[in-house]
């Protein structure tokens, strides 16, 4: 491409300083610390290829090389100029929006931005929660989500608004869309391998599993002998439970089966849904 060009940065440093870059697996820098060497020299989107003409083939030769760069690291990088722009942009979090992220090793951080065409692409968007948090579970070739989003991403707001909920989710995903014709989303994306690890787990976990909490077993026992109890008493001549003309009257019975349902809530600040 035209826009891309070889460049080496010179960095004065240390050693045992650190650089304040973190490449990814393809040595491409996703994340610049402020305040470090690298902040105004490396940019985000910088494909590293030398240090101090030694070529790095991974994450591993990278470091390698830069704790024995003193005095100067020289840092052979492939740069696309627009690209960089478009990526600092993107990684470029609001203050009042960045407040709310707590942030995590092994993780990237960026906004993501959908705008929706009049008969352009379809959405393309599936989402679930897990362990309070609003993963993306589907992403369509050739959708709009598949532009900015990937599988494993975790949504931590909604246009400004933080979501643990993927209903409080969706549901000001579709009024944004419908209001501003865009949304955005802070991105929570796994980088290393154990965060994608525990990404691809997130999404093959059931959600609607049991909960784990059970009662003690002399809580069951006392149940359970309460239960016998009732069965062997007699109804009352009258009351509640009968009906005029039946002397035999209605027992209750205690139906062991119990049936889970998920219900809305109203911690997002949205009023409680009904549910049957």
């Amino acid at each position: 491409m035209a826009s891309e060009k070889m460049i080496e940065i010179k960095i004065d440093m240390e050693e045992g300083e650190p650089l304040g870059a973190t490449p990814n697996d393809k040595l491409v820098i996703t994340k610049i610390q402020s305040g470090t060497l690298a902040e105004g020299k490396l940019r985000v989107g910088d494909q590293v290829k030398k240090v101090n003409d030694k070529d790095c083939k991974d994450a591993n030769d990278f470091f390698r090389a830069l704790r024995f760069a003193a005095p100067t690291a020289r840092i052979l990088v492939l740069r696309d100029e627009k690209k960089a722009e478009e990526l600092e942009a993107r990684v470029h979090i609001p203050e009042d929006r960045a407040k709310i992220i707590q942030r995590r090793d092994g993780y990237v951080y960026e906004i993501a931005t959908l705008v929706w065409v009049q008969n352009g692409p379809k959405l393309g968007l599936g989402i679930k929660h897990y362990q309070n948090r609003v993963l993306v579970s589907r992403v369509d070739p050739g959708s709009l989500a598949e532009k900015c989003l990937v599988l494993g991403d975790h949504l931590c707001d909604v246009d400004g608004v933080p979501v643990t909920d993927k209903d409080v989710a969706r549901d000001l995903l579709v009024k944004n869309i419908q209001e501003k014709g865009k949304v955005t989303f802070v991105v929570e994306r796994p980088d290393s391998i154990e965060a994608k690890m525990w990404a691809k787990n997130a999404l093959a976990a059931n959600t609607h599993a049991p909960p784990s909490v059970q009662m003690n077993e002399d809580v069951r026992n006392i149940a359970s002998a309460y239960r016998n109890a009732l069965k062997s008493l007699k109804p009352p001549a009258k009351s509640a439970m009968s009906s005029p003309g039946n002397t035999v009257g209605k027992r209750v019975q205690i139906v062991e089966k119990t049936s889970t349902h998920e219900i809305g809530h109203d911690h997002e600040g949205k009023a409680l849904r009904k549910v049957k």
